[in-house]
């Protein structure tokens, strides 16, 4: 399995708009960061997990031409506006994409996005997605590709998290269900967010200590912070964290048997 890294950063990206850095220095490319998004790619299976607002060009930077199933976390703008982008993608595909997230993520999308499913202007605009409503626990399987779901509280509504074997992505979160971290036992990788890294406390995303004390019960061997804000520089943390707590990059491959 192969799992790249299409974007690290958080909802405004670095630079943010008018080429605000922050802290990070801009001469790192590792400091350069789209929204966060993930492709997952196993035994043919290619799997993108959420459209950000920069799609085009991370699959364009991933050479990534096919997509066989989205994976929505939740609904917020930095996750969905560029499903877009998967038009073409269905397009020479030729058959809609399967999308797969909870009611609430769907209703929201839907509303927003309905024409991706139903197509429209009298056929001109064929649908692009095929909507697909899963539990919030559950096990999916896309192809052969068995995927654990579970529900994360983002503060003003639950995302999902997703376990492919050993390897774990948790995006947009500021806690966790007892029942969730049961779910995250005896992975071996973890993508996280820390977007709260700098703060005490957090009403939406995870923080330093949080992460800590989450790394400390799981025991993962390594752990990827992501949703890194323009006052996470990447050397910086790379000096401040411990050796088994990195922080992502855009571009980044992880490859697992």
């Amino acid at each position: 399995m192969k799992v790249t890294v299409l974007g690290s950063g958080s909802s405004v990206g670095t630079p943010a708009a008018g080429g605000f850095w922050g802290t990070c220095d801009p001469d790192n490319p590792k400091n350069a960061r789209s929204r966060a998004s993930l492709l997952v790619q196993d035994d043919g299976t290619d799997i993108l997990i959420d459209a950000t607002y920069d799609l085009r060009m991370q699959l364009n930077a991933a050479k990534q031409n096919r997509i066989d199933a989205v994976l929505l976390s939740h609904a917020h703008s930095d996750h969905i506006c560029g499903i877009d982008d998967l038009r073409v993608i269905s397009y020479h595909r030729g058959e809609p994409i399967p999308l797969y997230t909870n009611q609430a993520t769907m209703d929201d999308f839907g509303g927003h996005f309905a024409y991706a499913f139903r197509g429209g202007y009298g056929g001109v605009y064929r649908p692009f997605l095929a909507a697909n409503v899963i539990p919030e626990t559950t096990e999916l399987k896309i192809e052969g590709t068995k995927i654990n779901v579970f529900p994360q509280d983002h503060g003003s509504c639950t995302s999902l998290g997703f376990r492919f074997g050993d390897f774990a992505y948790s995006v947009d979160v500021q806690d966790f269900t007892e029942a969730s971290l049961k779910a995250l036992e005896g992975i071996d990788t973890w993508i996280v967010d820390c977007a709260g890294y700098h703060r005490e406390e957090s009403a939406t995303h995870a923080t330093l200590k949080q992460v800590k004390e989450w790394v400390e019960r799981l025991k993962p061997r390594m752990t990827y912070l992501t949703v890194l804000t323009n006052f996470m520089d990447y050397d910086t943390l790379c000096a401040e964290l411990p050796e088994n707590i990195r922080p992502a990059y855009d571009g980044m491959v992880l490859e697992f048997d």
